[in-house]
C-alpha cells in the first residue's frame, strides 16, 4: 500500500503527517517553522520533516502553504506568515525526493479535508473558512476545489460594512476587519485581554462585556455567511480555527442573523471537526484528488 504525505506549514509550526488511502493518518510530526531564521532554512525544515517518513512506502506529497499559491505551477508567490515569495516548492520539493508533489493554500486544504473526511463528509459543495490571525477560505464545487484563474475564495476580504475599518488589503470592512483575532481584538474597549482565550474565559464567567463582543462577532460572521451562501448555495459551511472555540458564544447570534439575512434557506453551518489534522489531511488529499 502507498502512502502519501501532507505538511501543513503554518508560520509557527509545521505539521505532517502519513496518509494511508483511506484518510487514516498513521504518523505524524510537528516541529517549530523558525521563519526568522530565513527562506533557505524554512525550507530545509520542510525537506528534514519529510526525510522522517519512510519515503519508500510514499507515493507522493502534498503541501498546504498560507498565502497567494499558484497551485497549477506549485509557486508560492507570497505568504504573509512565511519568509517565501516567488518560490517553486513544489519544484525544489520534487527534486529533493523524485516524488510527485501537490501545493495549495492552507484555508483550501482545510475545505477539502473537511469535505472528504470531517464536519461536511460527503457534501459536493462545501465552503470552508478557517478564523484565526486572519481570515482563510476555500470552495469545494462537485467534490473539487475551485480556484477560479487562480486565487478564488478570499471570502475574508469581502466587504460587509463600507465605512469599516481599514483591512490589511487596503479595503474598508471586510470581514477578517471583524472576526478574525486581529479583529476582535481591535473591537476590545474597557477589556485589559491579550487573546481571544482571555476574552473567552471572560465570557465563561459572564463578563457582559465579553459576551457582547462574542455575539456582536457572530452576527458580523452571520452577515458574511449570508452573503456566501446567497452566492454559492452550499450543502455545508464549515468553521474552523481558534476562533471556533468560542462556538458556544457566537453561534447562537450568528445563526439568528444567518436565518434574517440568506435568501436561501436551511444553510448548513458547523464546526471543523478535524482540529489540527485538517491541515494535514487537507495536504494529502490534494494527491488524491
Amino acid at each position: 500500500m502507498k502512502y502519501i504525505i501532507g505538511v501543513d506549514i503554518g508560520g509557527t509550526n509545521i505539521r505532517a503527517g502519513l496518509v494511508a488511502p483511506n484518510g487514516k493518518i498513521t504518523s505524524k510530526i510537528k516541529a517549530r517553522t523558525e521563519t526568522k531564521k530565513g527562506q533557505k532554512a524554512v525550507l530545509r525544515k520542510i525537506i528534514d520533516i519529510i526525510e522522517t517518513f519512510p519515503i519508500k512506502k510514499v507515493d507522493s506529497i502534498g503541501l498546504g502553504v498560507p498565502g497567494m499559491i499558484d497551485a497549477k505551477n506549485g509557486i508560492v508567490k507570497y505568504s504573509p506568515n512565511l519568509p517565501l515569495k516567488n518560490v517553486n516548492i513544489r519544484k525544489l520539493i520534487e527534486k529533493e525526493f523524485k516524488k510527485p508533489v501537490f501545493v495549495d493554500n492552507d484555508a483550501n486544504c482545510f475545505t477539502l479535508a473537511e469535505a472528504k473526511y470531517g464536519a461536511a463528509k460527503n457534501k459536493k459543495n462545501v465552503i470552508g473558512l478557517t478564523l484565526g490571525t486572519g481570515v482563510g477560505s476555500g470552495i469545494v464545487i462537485d467534490g473539487k476545489l475551485y480556484h477560479g484563474r487562480g486565487n478564488a475564495a478570499e471570502l475574508g476580504h469581502t466587504t460587509i460594512n463600507f465605512n469599516g475599518p481599514k483591512a490589511k488589503c487596503g479595503n474598508n470592512g471586510c470581514v477578517e476587519s471583524y472576526v478574525s483575532i486581529r479583529g476582535i481584538l481591535n473591537r476590545v474597549k474597557g477589556l485589559y485581554i491579550k487573546n481571544p482565550k482571555e476574552l473567552f474565559e471572560l465570557a465563561e464567567q459572564k463578563n457582559k462585556k465579553a459576551l457582547k463582543l462574542w455575539q456582536d462577532t457572530g452576527s458580523y460572521l452571520g452577515v458574511a455567511i449570508a452573503n456566501f451562501a446567497n452566492i454559492f448555495d452550499p450543502d455545508a459551511i464549515v468553521i474552523g480555527g481558534n476562533i471556533a472555540n468560542a462556538w458556544k458564544f457566537f453561534s447562537k447570534e450568528m445563526n439568528k442573523t444567518i436565518k434574517k439575512r440568506a435568501l436561501v434557506k436551511d444553510i448548513k453551518v458547523i464546526r471543523s471537526k478535524l482540529g489540527e489534522d485538517a491541515g494535514i489531511l487537507g495536504a494529502a488529499s490534494l494527491c488524491f484528488s
